[in-house]
């Protein structure tokens, strides 16, 4: 089963049960400014379990992209650690049902649409939850003994929404773990969690003596924990780690979501380690899709975390001796993932640039700190002390590894317990988790919004957070979030992504990376403080950058016109389903259950053009949510909006709800260029689009690109699709032949072998082992089927390279299995007749072990 199937599966599943399946929202948080990144799946629905807003549904399902870093040192050195992943989940944020439903829908998904065997799962619960234990016990195949009580599942920030949870385990056998044969899940690896079903029940309203049963207890009956009038259900599955059990596999990195890019990483290069091979693998798919949303490396928040990852890739490729750019390995992550996110398609070659760019830029830093590295040497041709090594790694990207290595080659020791102190020290100054005041939001201080009038304001400073909690000051180099009396900073909202700019007093300045609403008439600007120091109560001038302003008010206007095309080309039923709105472009999702065809886009993107040379002017008004949606201005039907809406309108052309920047005129639109269309989800369609300054660069980009193709195959620009298919005909009529010659060289050899005395070897039954040079798994098998027609009743394995195939003729199938034989040479699988895998050991050993087995009869 695919991971594509597995996905599929589980949200068909819980569509199926009356569950709204939600698109992934993006990596980086809308209206959330505690966190740099999604990191769980009910993260981007935080909003409803707190009751600042009301889901689109009671029951939710979705599968959300998620990038957790903390234990970045950790991949590739476990099986499981990884940053960039998917969480599958089903949440009822209002208490819409509860562990009498949640239990009976997770036990049917991996017992009947997984196909699961029972005998190899196990459940654990809260030692107090006698509730669950009833409820899993009532589950088909279900026994006490299969159940385990552990305090670990206990779920709560400390005050607030708390509970138990109950986690779905696999055994993967006595072998993988203790030997033990009464081994529980939580003892050793021989357990692997991969669900776990949370059951916010209580609300905590003073601290309790622990998560254990008796903690739990006392705490119902002091009243520090008080049962909840709705409890909620929230639930996660790691897309990766359920893929590596139902594909038969040891470890995520050989799922079908990694392997593809590893076995390039392979091909590219020139030394063999499997832990940069992961590492490389899975910061190069992380920085994919952290760059799809918008991010740019940097040395600050997202851009630093960005840079960190690529730079690491770098490394570990130098590493491999890998013969390409780490950017080359884009194009694998697009093919893996592409699927459920066609939008990495169309954002191909700007994450490759932008990859390539950072990885050079790095190898010129990673020169600069093997001189820094030489010269600490010189200093301290001993020890190397542990702030000389959180230098090379927080300044150099050097990684505590290869601090180490390098000390080792020179016979030095390295303080590690120094850099662990400095890691300590730096992860408490910059962490950005999930804070409990997050819970308290209500109470921030609010800011009247001047944006639509000016970009620049002047303010005062209401209020400073520093890493979670309320500050009085922020000092240079501190990493800070500031609420202003009066600001022009559009906060990230209704698709449109936050203002950029700067925050200057007398005393400091502070460079705002992005703008966030946490709650109603609540902007929070986050950021770092760049020179001096910021003080709660100082005046301030709110300077947003208008370049990019600019930029983002074209594309939201854009997406107005768009909206209003394609409603009158396709149909009234065409509805805004989302949106994402940035300076370099934007895209818009509608509900559509087809493509939509080249002449339908023509024809929308040239009556866009139209009404942006009509330069239709913008004007805004402020009416009851009632009567603008009878006068017909367009709104999203899933919004929650106030009882006085802004209806924004150009001309008497398009109107709708919206409280984004837009330009003045359509005509300050300029150009607009739909880039693609694509599939995002069943009955989900996405249109990308790129208007102003960025379609001038797009434009003079495929122009210059056209007419390097038509020189470089010597015809004009019109002329290039006839040049190019007759190019693809010879091609194939090439490829045809070259497969014909190679079918007769290889039916030549083998028969060459066989007048010189093919070597077939003699046991329980004749078997023929031989290495030959084969491109592919289908030559490879081809060169099998060629030496089994001359051993007519047999068995035959061939390698090349790491890469072997064993055939068995039909009439020894009976007792002789392919795919068992090919257990003894490595990792691999499939029929009895025919086995395909990769060799973990010497071709001489693999055949000298076969030559025993069959030899000895085995079966």
């Amino acid at each position: 089963m695919t991971g594509n199937e597995i996905r599929t599966r589980f949200l068909e599943h819980f569509a199926s049960r009356e569950h709204l399946v939600l698109p992934s929202a993006p990596l980086v948080p809308q209206g959330d400014p505690s966190t740099l990144f999604i990191s769980a799946g009910m993260q981007p629905l935080k909003p409803y379990y707190l009751g600042l807003s009301q889901p689109p549904a009671p029951r939710l399902a979705s599968c959300q992209k998620c990038l957790r870093t903390g234990d970045i040192d950790e991949v590739g050195k476990t099986d499981r650690h990884h940053t960039f992943f998917e969480m599958l989940g089903n949440f009822a944020p209002t208490g819409d049902y509860f562990k009498e439903t949640a239990i009976p829908l997770a036990w049917e998904l991996v017992t009947q649409r997984f196909s699961m065997p029972v005998d190899r799962l196990r459940v654990t619960i809260h030692p107090s939850d006698d509730q669950a234990h009833e409820i899993w016990m009532r589950e088909p195949g279900m026994s006490a003994k299969h159940i385990t009580r552990l305090e670990d599942n206990w779920w709560g920030l400390g005050e607030g929404p708390c509970g138990p949870d109950s986690e779905i385990w696999w055994d993967r056998g006595r072998d993988a773990g203790c030997g033990q044969e009464d081994c529980v899940p939580d003892h050793c690896d021989r357990f692997t969690e991969f669900w776990n079903l949370v059951f916010p029940q209580y609300d905590q309203r003073g601290p309790i003596a622990g998560t254990s049963g008796e903690a739990v207890r006392r705490g119902l009956e002091d009243g520090s924990l008080v049962p909840l009038k709705r409890p909620a259900i929230d639930t996660g599955m790691g897309l990766e780690r359920i893929s590596y059990i139902l594909q038969g596999k040891t470890n995520v990195f050989e799922t079908d979501l990694f392997e593809p890019v590893i076995n390039r990483i392979r091909g590219l290069s020139g030394k063999q380690s499997e832990f940069s091979e992961r590492i490389v693998a899975d910061h190069v798919r992380a920085a994919c899709f952290v760059m799809l949303d918008g991010v740019t490396p940097s040395n600050e928040g997202r851009g630093y975390v960005l840079r960190r990852l690529i730079r690491r890739a770098t490394l570990h490729a130098e590493r491999l001796a890998m013969r390409s750019d780490v950017g080359q390995l884009v194009d694998d992550v697009v093919t893996v993932m592409s699927v459920p996110y066609p939008e990495l398609i169309g954002q191909k070659d700007r994450i490759q640039a932008g990859i390539n760019q950072e990885a050079a830029r790095f190898q010129r830093t990673l020169n600069a700190g093997m001189e820094r590295f030489e010269r600490i040497v010189a200093r301290h041709p001993k020890v190397i002390s542990g702030a000389d090594a959180f230098l090379l790694h927080d300044t150099f990207g050097f990684p505590i590894d290869l601090t180490r290595e390098l000390a080792a080659e020179r016979g030095l020791q390295v303080d590690e317990e120094g850099f662990r102190a400095a890691m300590a020290a730096q992860k408490q100054r910059s962490r950005r988790e999930v804070p409990k005041g997050w819970l308290t939001v209500k109470e921030f201080p609010k800011s009247e919004f001047t944006g639509y009038g000016e970009l620049a304001t002047q303010t005062s400073i209401l209020a400073i957070r520093k890493d979670g909690q309320p500050a009085d000051r922020a000092a240079e180099g501190e990493e800070v979030e500031v609420f202003l009396e009066r600001t022009p900073f559009y906060a990230e909202s209704g698709g449109q992504i936050g203002d950029t700019g700067t925050i200057s007093t007398e005393s400091g300045r502070m460079r705002v990376e992005d703008t966030q609403k946490p709650a109603d008439d609540v902007i929070a600007h986050l950021g770092s403080v760049v020179t001096g120091e910021l003080r709660v109560g100082e005046p301030a001038t709110a300077a947003v950058d208008a370049g990019r302003r600019r930029q983002i008010a074209r594309h939201h206007s854009a997406t107005h016109l768009l909206h209003k095309a394609l409603r009158e080309t396709l149909g009234d039923h065409v509805q805004q389903k989302g949106s994402w709105v940035g300076p370099d472009h934007t895209t818009f999702d509608i509900p559509l259950n087809r493509a939509v065809t080249d002449d339908e886009l023509k024809r929308i993107n040239r009556r866009m053009e139209d009404k942006i040379r009509e330069a239709l002017p913008f004007h805004e008004s402020h009416k009851p949510y009632k009567e603008a949606v009878a006068e017909g201005a367009m709104h999203l039907f899933d919004e929650k909006y106030g009882d006085v809406v802004r209806v924004v309108c150009f001309g008497d052309w398009t109107c709708e709800l919206c409280g984004g920047t837009h330009v003045a005129n359509t005509a300050d639109i300029g150009p607009a260029v739909i880039v693609s269309e694509s599939s995002i989800g069943s009955g989900l369609r996405r249109i990308d689009m790129v208007v102003g300054e960025a379609a001038d660069g797009l434009i003079w980009r495929e122009r210059k690109l056209l007419a390097e193709l038509a020189r470089s195959f010597n015809a004009a620009p019109d002329q290039l699709p006839e040049r190019l298919e007759s190019l693809r005909s010879q091609l194939k009529e090439a490829e045809r032949r070259l497969k014909t010659l190679a079918e007769q060289l290889r039916t030549a050899r083998v028969k060459g072998q066989g007048g010189n005395g093919l070597a077939v070897k003699s046991g329980k039954v004749p078997f023929v082992t031989e290495t030959v040079e084969a491109s592919s798994e289908e030559e490879l098998a081809a060169y099998a089927d060629r030496y089994l027609e001359m051993v007519k009743s047999g068995v035959v394995t061939v390698v090349a390279g790491d890469k072997f195939v064993i055939k068995v003729s039909k009439d020894l199938t009976p007792e002789y299995d392919a795919a068992r034989l090919a257990a003894l040479l490595g990792k691999g699988g499939g029929r009895p007749q025919l086995a395909r895998g990769t060799l973990t050991m010497p071709a001489a050993e693999a055949f000298q072990r076969l030559e025993e087995a069959l030899g000895a009869g085995a079966k």
